[in-house]
């Protein structure tokens, strides 16, 4: 069920035109809006913030003994929703930027499923990264990433706001999801003042030319008017921090790269470069399944 409000929508031509911002109530708020206050600001987007109010899994409504508690659960619920939609609608009067407010009203894979709709329907999400979440409500970045149908910008729990994306680390390594990365980061790729294309190199390149393939990549950026820099590093034991540790070594503001997973029954399984980054990267990261 959605709520929502809506305020001076403009836009301009290029880039990103509206981004969904995942909203709690919580402080982690602070540094989600401050992404999308930034990325607004860069290209003249349209901010869309989502509060999730989830309700409690709990108890079987129709047991008339646990009834009235669970009305009265309900009800609490409710209120508390209400005070933290009102102080997002007045937090977001201060942004810089058009926007809007939703509230999404419901069970915690319902709510998962509906942002992940809505979404679809704008240029870019921006959420707290997976695993070092500590509202823990990782389930619901999962099924944006990979239901979306677009890029997902992460930005790290509890850390400063980043507001620049001058220098930019593409982890390639030839597969579907770092092609979508690199295409859903394309806003910010041809902005940014110095753009790294790394590769971990692994046994898997055994039959393969990393130095081909970045070099080929290099020139489909290049045609775009980035100009890329191709780094290729051994594998030293784990791709995922190998990443990052490059990342800060060329002082990058945003890491981007492909999100792998499956999912097994209803638990997704991600692959180890993902995993290690949605649980330790201090960057924010934009990634596409």
């Amino acid at each position: 069920m959605t709520q929502g409000s809506v305020q001076s929508p403009t836009g301009s031509a290029g880039g990103y035109q509206d981004v969904v911002v995942q909203l709690t109530g919580s402080s982690e708020d602070e540094a989600r809006l401050a992404m999308a206050e930034a990325v607004a600001t860069t290209f003249g987007a349209h901010i869309i913030g989502v509060h999730l109010h989830l309700l409690p899994d709990i108890l079987d409504i129709a047991d008339p003994l646990g009834s009235a508690e669970v009305r009265t659960l309900l009800e609490a619920s409710e209120r508390e929703a209400d005070m933290a939609f009102e102080r997002l609608e007045m937090r977001m009067s201060r942004l810089g930027a058009s926007h809007e407010i939703h509230r999404l009203h419901g069970l915690l894979a319902d709510v998962a499923i509906e942002l992940a709709q809505m979404v679809r329907r704008a240029d870019l999400f921006i959420g707290t990264r997976p695993y070092g979440d500590p509202e823990g409500r990782y389930r619901i970045e999962e099924e944006v990433l990979f239901n979306s149908g677009h890029g997902c910008l992460f930005v790290p729990p509890g850390g400063t706001p980043h507001r620049r994306f001058d220098t930019i680390v593409i982890a390639w390594d030839n597969t579907r999801e770092a092609a979508r990365a690199v295409a859903e980061a394309m806003p910010f790729l041809v902005r940014a003042t110095a753009v790294r294309l790394i590769h971990v190199a692994s046994t898997w390149d055994d039959n393969r030319d990393p130095a081909q393939e970045l070099s080929s990549v290099a020139g489909h950026l290049r045609r775009h008017g980035v100009y890329a820099e191709t780094i290729i590093v051994p594998f030293a034991g784990d791709t995922g921090e190998q990443i990052e540790q490059i990342a800060h070594q060329q002082a990058a503001d945003l890491i981007v790269m492909g999100a792998y997973g499956r999912m097994r029954l209803i638990e997704l399984v991600f692959g180890g470069a993902t995993r290690a980054i949605l649980r330790h990267a201090t960057l924010p990261v934009l990634m596409a399944h």
